[in-house]
């Protein structure tokens, strides 16, 4: 897996809270597996995010494994506990998908990961569409 217990434990969540949280360990591989698939929905439009998973231990993007760490640690308490999920795990979750949905639109950039190429024109595989703003030419 792209991320494990470990790095979630390391981002501020003490062990026994996890495991109070969890109560069951494949809970935990549950909610990691969730936060991936989630994020591959949106980067998988721009980035060879599949490739990206692959990778272990310090070449894992560090952006990325922010995202999914916190992404995971959301999952954890919408599985366990909700209600008593803390306002700042649920801004952390809205912030990620908030800058997700901006990669995805191409408003934001994530250095380090392989970007999607079309053969043909060497450009990204992402199609954006829309046009020139309307003119007022009159007074």
């Amino acid at each position: 897996m792209y991320i494990d217990k470990s790095d979630i434990e390391g981002a501020g969540m003490y062990p026994e809270v996890l495991k109070t949280l969890a109560r069951e360990p494949e809970n935990i591989n549950t909610a990691i597996t969730d936060a991936m698939s989630e994020a591959a929905a949106y980067l998988s439009a721009r980035y060879n995010i599949e490739r990206e998973y692959t990778k272990s231990g310090s070449e894992r993007n560090n952006l990325v494994v922010k995202i999914v760490r916190d992404i995971a640690i959301y999952n954890i308490y919408c599985i366990s506990n909700p209600v008593n999920m803390p306002e700042s795990r649920l801004n952390d979750y809205k912030s990620k998908i908030s800058f997700l949905k901006d990669v995805m639109s191409e408003k934001a950039v994530i250095k380090g990961l392989e970007r999607l190429t079309d053969a043909k024109n060497g450009g990204s595989s992402y199609i954006k569409f829309g046009g020139n703003k309307p003119r007022t030419n009159h007074m």
